[in-house]
């Protein structure tokens, strides 16, 4: 090459013959090779400026929803992926040197990229061989964390250049811990902490030594790995990669020979997990959580279950499983949808509240959150009968009444002014009757006389300061006591608990807390109101014993003989008072209250008949519910200690609470005889006067709870139907599997015209 006369590059070389002219220079070969060097780092340079470090993928940024119980029971998780960040310091030392005994022996005195290891790939790659990895702990964090598993030299050049600029920008620790939270382990888990509960059933920090190597083991090949317990040919390449990793720490000087040839194969937890009834339970208990969480964080579901947050709650996963062990042997088992049109639209729900904290421990809406996804337990309302009656109750004794006074109990009652009747179950009349066996029997002319007494409005007070809602329009009706009203499980069994509670009113609440990381992002803090003296609750706790011990609601004594104080309830559809809707017991121990309710539902939503349900001649909430309430809180409270109701006496000791005796005031029967006592130290009831049997009705009727009664109307006056009553706080669930009437209300408030067309069963 010439330039103005002259040859820039002297080649081949002038004045030179023979083997000496294509001979190059020393000159030539020093400016080749430093143009050749200034090249190459020139277009290195070029290459390592150009790429950027891109964001995090969003796989790693976001990390699922952790749910637990009371226990520390995972109830579940939610989100994209099953991730979930910890900080290196939990990572154990020894599980930290396994992984760089596996991956990277010298990880924290080498650079970023592995040259020779690059170099190898490369060549292997261009040579038309496998892709190879020749990756450090740095390099495959960039490839977890910012690009994708594409098996490319593109791919491979980007991951060394980010691999060195993310080396500059953060430390070996900070890379490793990173490296750990983002690494894949099979069994859909990303991240050490996710991997140790999924091969090992426990967190990261409780991993030994060996149980540390196979978890470095496995990122060799984690989804092959999978196949290990059921084939014998992966498990023996699983174990081979095991005892590398703890021969590279020998090597290392992390472990000594003696401990290395004292470890054995660890015990690898079963996959996939053993189903149990929980598995179909507990979608129902996270769902309620997450709704409860949405409302208390101001959090929307898209950030709760993708911002690696933990919702801790108040279930109890035993006692769902409980639950839903009671209702299959006590009602599903009875239950032939094949042969009784009946049983096809069979509905039960239960729910636990803690008394004085609000702490629920159950909601129970279905056996199968895949066929049924929402929860009557909270979401849906339903009359609760007489089972109301106790709200009456609290409001009598509050306004002076005893339990030992005394009401007319025949049948039917007209209504003052009005042409509604209220007649008693079977139309039975009894003469005169104390307060106490009028609750034990469920007379309903009693407890409207009674409410009609101290006026409707002290007796949705009562209710309201309970935390039952009452509307207005349900206030106006003369058979508020009766229970025609809308409400749900959770809301009654946290309404009773107000009583086993000595008067404290707690809202019930799903969520203590919720987290993010290190975080305490809410927690929960119970306020507790004084509802009713704790005389007057002690009193309804007292007079609600007798219902179990001596009335309607005997099916719900315990087992062990602890002390149980409830009441039965059962509701009608509207039509002449014989298809009953729904069967209800709510009854507390002093330490756990609970509702039980079983009522028809077709799958559009509307209200059916469960008379004859399971092939039972009676039904109603003593013949059905409150066995079921039994069976249930028997494996409640199975070994806890059986506690005995206490009452404020009046030297202001705490003394044990016993059932109402003949001295808290004689009652008279329909003959003004006294009754004779019991076993239990309650009047037996009076024998019945004579019998009323009902005229049909004129106007459509429902059902309260307890035994039967029904009202009548007006037939000229038009119907209407109330304003739905909210039954929760909580929000439906986004996907329920069954449509049910506007607002997810089921069963609520049925028609009714100028508040004296409802009707309701008493006795249960």
């Amino acid at each position: 090459m010439a330039l103005g006369g002259k040859r820039v590059i002297d080649y081949p070389r002038r004045g030179k013959t023979g083997v000496r002219r294509w001979l190059p220079s020393w000159r030539l070969v020093a400016s080749t090779l430093i143009a050749f060097v200034l090249l190459v780092t020139g277009g290195a340079w070029a290459v390592y400026a150009s790429v950027k470090i891109p964001p995090m993928n969003e796989a790693v940024t976001q990390q699922h929803l952790t749910v637990l119980d009371d226990h520390g029971v995972v109830l579940g998780r939610r989100g994209p992926e099953i991730r979930q960040d910890v900080p290196l310091s939990q990572v154990p030392i020894p599980v930290q040197n396994s992984f760089l005994s596996a991956e990277d022996r010298n990880f924290w005195s080498d650079g970023a990229i592995s040259v020779t290891g690059t170099a190898r790939a490369l060549v292997n790659d261009l040579g038309g061989g496998s892709t190879q990895g020749g990756s450090t702990i740095t390099q495959q964090y960039v490839k977890n964390a910012y690009l994708t598993d594409e098996r490319t030299l593109t791919r491979k050049a980007k991951e060394a250049v980010i691999a060195l600029k993310i080396s500059q920008q953060q430390s070996k620790s900070q890379i490793l811990q990173g490296y750990l939270n983002t690494v894949y382990f099979g069994r859909g888990a990303s991240g050490v902490e996710m991997g140790a509960r999924a091969w090992f059933n426990k967190d990261v920090g409780q991993l030994s030594v060996a149980e540390g190597a196979v978890m470095a083991a496995l990122v060799n090949a984690p989804s092959y790995y999978e196949l290990a317990p059921k084939d014998p040919t992966v498990m023996a390449k699983l174990q081979a990669r095991w005892n590398y990793v703890l021969d590279g720490l020998v090597k290392m000087g992390k472990l000594s020979p003696a401990d290395r040839a004292a470890q054995q194969f660890p015990a690898l937890a079963l996959w996939p997990r053993p189903s149990s009834q929980t598995d179909d339970q507990s979608p129902y208990l996270v769902e309620a959580a997450i709704s409860e969480a949405e409302q208390k964080t101001g959090l929307t579901r898209d950030q709760l279950v993708t911002g690696g947050y933990t919702i801790y709650t108040t279930f109890d996963a035993k006692m769902q499983d409980d639950a839903a062990a009671a209702v299959q042997a006590q009602i599903t088992s009875q239950l032939k949808p094949g042969t009784r049109a009946v049983d096809t639209n069979v509905h039960t729900s239960i729910a636990t509240v803690v008394p004085g904290d609000g702490a629920v421990r159950v909601l129970y809406g279905g056996d199968d959150y895949a066929k049924q996804a929402f929860n009557a337990s909270w979401q849906g309302t339903l009359s609760p009968g007489s089972s109301f009656k106790t709200f009456a109750l609290a409001a009598y004794l509050q306004n002076g009444g005893t339990v030992g006074d005394t009401f007319d109990g025949d049948s039917p009652y007209q209504i003052p002014n009005s042409d509604a009747v209220i007649p008693n179950e079977g139309g039975t009349s009894y003469g005169q009757v104390s307060v106490q066996d009028a609750l034990n029997q469920s007379i309903n002319t009693v407890f409207v006389k009674m409410g009609q007494q101290i006026g409707m409005t002290k007796v949705a007070d009562a209710a309201r300061a309970a935390g039952v809602p009452v509307s207005a329009q349900e206030q106006s009706l003369p058979a508020l006591p009766l229970g025609v009203v809308a409400t749900n499980p959770e809301t009654m069994a946290a309404a009773y608990g107000t009583f086993a509670a000595h008067g404290q009113q707690v809202d019930p609440y799903t969520v203590t807390s919720v987290v993010q990381g290190d975080k305490t992002v809410y927690k929960h803090q119970s306020l507790a109101k004084q509802a009713f003296t704790p005389a007057v609750a002690d009193e309804v706790t007292q007079a609600l014993q007798g219902v179990v011990t001596n009335g309607s609601g005997t099916g719900a004594q315990l087992s062990d003989g602890r002390d149980v104080a409830g009441k039965t309830g059962t509701t009608d559809l509207p039509g002449d008072g014989t298809k009953l809707g729904s069967v209800w017991f709510v009854g507390y121990t002093p330490t756990l209250s609970t509702a039980v309710a079983i009522w028809g539902q077709t799958p559009g939503g509307a209200l059916t008949t469960i008379n004859g349900m399971a092939g039972k001649d009676t039904v109603g909430g003593g013949a059905v519910a409150a066995p079921l309430w039994s069976a249930y809180m028997n494996k409640a409270v199975a070994g806890t200690t059986a506690q005995p109701f206490t009452f404020s006496a009046q030297n202001g000791q705490a003394s044990p609470m016993n059932p109402v005796s003949p001295s808290s005031g004689a009652t008279t029967s329909g003959d003004g005889t006294t009754p004779t006592q019991t076993g239990t130290g309650q009047p037996s009831p009076p024998a019945p006067t004579n019998t009323y049997v009902p005229p049909n009705p004129t106007s459509t009727t429902s059902s309260g709870g307890g035994a039967t009664s029904s009202t009548t109307s007006n037939p000229s006056t038009p119907q209407s139907t109330p304003s739905s009553v909210p039954s929760s706080t909580k929000s439906e669930p986004s996907v329920p599997s069954l449509s049910f009437p506007t607002g997810g209300t089921i069963g609520g408030p049925l028609p009714q015209g100028n508040g004296n067309s409802k009707s309701a069963r008493g006795g249960g």
